[in-house]
């Protein structure tokens, strides 16, 4: 009597564990935001839905050899993977994927993304940070004449929106200055001037107007493309200066009705790269506008505070993949460890995927997109109603075999299996798993699995019986004999189920861990859970003689 209390009470406190791992409710967890750790509020939802249940967005990375060749790509994929995985853990999406498949791609699925266009930015963008003075050596100017003539040898004087109009102007002051929270400001004594390019009038140097300071220069936006294709000539490549290299901005200026895209000219060699960069967080300053605070640790910082105190006077283009973010800004004393990159009229959502990409690392290699697939929430909706019918189909079909064929024993087994299912659940909300269409399948294949050890049990207890044994020794027995079978036939199924789990893509993981959960819930209910009630029916029932079974 006291092992079948004990037997009841662990039913019982099983059945409570579940029901509070099943329920969702509001808990406080650390999060992570904005590089930094909090607490906060959180809806737990128990059992997530994948991205074939919920909708989302399925992504394939590729290398983009395009833009680099890559010697070793599986390793190169390897790299890339880790820096791909920070990004996505650190963008907000529930339960993402983020796996190699093969030597040569990456797969990444965000369920429930409402932003797929933000999604692809942020995973493809190499984010390698760098730090150049821009020229004031008036490099540019002492070639422009040659360059002009190398494209006007090539036949490539084009007739522009700006015509021949060779007005040099100033476009604006510099609004933001690189400001630090560890260096003391100084007084600026560089005075503005404005920059004289070619007077010939030649193919570029008409395209090109003075901005502000030596090594800015301002085109027309609807020039921009006509200034690339010029210095994309091999022969105006090697003409450039050398130890300087051009960068273009990444915002656009606006005066009056035209709109200008400054082209910078900086130093080659940079004073720091990204790599040193500790940590990086969006604000939102009442002067700067949106910006992007950072850090860097100390080997970085004792480098940068060596190179800017150099170049005090100077400014300093803040180039990200090879773009310069914002006017560059007059460095006014040394700086440190800490410093800002000003984002110009970009949100502060912009702010906060830079800030991203930044904690998370450059990619070692340049990705592209070879497949995006977009899953819609209503075809979700459709699996799950079917992964429900099939379901609730398989449970009835079971219920029917198991009372028409076994009975008042056949109704234990569906008992136990009612607690299966409430377990198999449990178990998958306890680990977090994510329910998936291959999972939903994985649970009803469970479903008849459940109650084959129960049939094993059951035919060995009718042997028993016609043996001549009593009903509680022919129970015992059954119990008893079918124990190897069932344990041999469940532990073959879950060494399976981690084969799949090990070796398998995400929607084969998915199946595999409903079949690992639903197996070891099936072994427990059909051989501890359908006895307990065995034992329940005989101590309510002195001196049976029959079972129906």
């Amino acid at each position: 009597m006291s092992n079948l209390k004990y037997r009841v009470a662990l039913i019982l406190a099983l059945v409570a564990a579940s029901a509070w791992a099943l329920f969702p409710r509001t808990v406080v967890e650390r999060v992570k935001r904005d590089g930094a750790f909090a607490y906060d509020t959180v809806r737990r939802v128990p059992l997530k839905r994948g991205l074939d249940l919920q909708g989302g967005m399925h992504l394939a990375l590729e290398v983009d050899e395009s833009k680099q060749a890559v010697a070793d790509k599986s390793d190169a994929l390897d790299r890339a993977l880790k820096v791909v995985r920070t990004r996505i853990d650190e963008f907000g999406v529930s339960e993402p994927v983020v796996q190699k498949v093969g030597t040569d791609r990456i797969i990444v699925e965000l369920p429930g993304i409402d932003d797929p266009e933000r999604a692809e930015a942020v995973v493809q963008k190499s984010a390698f940070l760098q730090f150049q003075i821009t020229d004031k050596s008036q490099a540019l100017d002492k070639v422009l004449p040659r360059l002009d003539q190398i494209i006007r040898d090539r036949g490539g004087v084009v007739t522009t929106a700006t015509g021949d109009t060779a007005a040099r102007r100033q476009v604006g002051a510099i609004p933001n200055l690189f400001s630090t929270s560890d260096s003391s400001a100084g007084d600026s004594t560089k005075s503005d001037s404005t920059v004289v390019v070619g007077a010939g009038g030649g193919a570029l140097s008409k395209l090109l107007q003075g901005g502000q300071f030596p090594g800015e220069y301002m085109v027309a936006e609807q020039d921009v493309r006509t200034v690339e294709s010029y210095l994309a000539i091999p022969e105006v490549q090697g003409a450039l200066p050398p130890g300087k290299v051009l960068r273009w901005s990444g915002d656009t200026l606006s005066m009056g009705a035209q709109s200008f895209r400054p082209l910078y000219v900086v130093d080659a060699r940079p004073i720091i790269t990204g790599e040193y960069l500790t940590n990086a967080k969006p604000n939102n300053t009442p002067i700067e506008g949106t910006v992007v605070e950072f850090e860097l640790n100390n080997e970085g910082g004792r480098r940068f505070r060596n190179e800017t105190g150099k170049h005090v006077g100077d400014y300093m283009a803040i180039v990200l993949d090879d773009r310069v973010m914002g006017r560059p800004p007059v460095i006014q004393s040394a700086i440190g460890t800490r410093g800002q990159i000003t984002m110009g009229n970009r949100d502060l959502q912009s702010a906060q995927d830079l800030a991203l990409v930044l904690r998370a690392g450059s990619l070692p290699v340049p990705l592209k997109i070879a497949e995006v697939r977009n899953i819609g929430a209503s075809l979700g909706e459709d699996s799950i109603a079917k992964g429900t019918l099939a379901m609730t189909i398989a449970i009835g079909f079971v219920i029917a075999i198991m009372v028409g064929y076994y009975r008042f024993s056949g109704v234990l087994a569906v008992g136990a299996l009612v607690l299966y299912v409430l377990f198999t659940m449990a178990i998958l909300a306890g680990f977090g798993a994510v329910l998936t269409l291959p999972g939903l399948a994985g649970l009803v294949l469970t479903v008849g699995i459940a109650v084959d050890a129960n049939v094993l049990i059951f035919e060995r207890i009718r042997e028993e019986l016609d043996r001549g044994k009593t009903v509680r020794t022919s129970i015992d027995e059954g119990f008893k004999h079918a124990w190897s079978a069932i344990v041999d036939t469940s532990l073959t199924t879950i060494l399976g189920g981690a084969v799949l789990y090990q070796y398998g893509t995400g929607p084969v993981k998915g199946f595999a861990v409903t079949l690992i959960a639903g197996i070891t819930a099936s072994l427990f209910c059909a051989v501890f859970v359908t006895k307990t009630f065995y034992l329940i029916w005989l101590n309510r029932s002195k001196n049976v003689q029959t079972l129906s079974i």
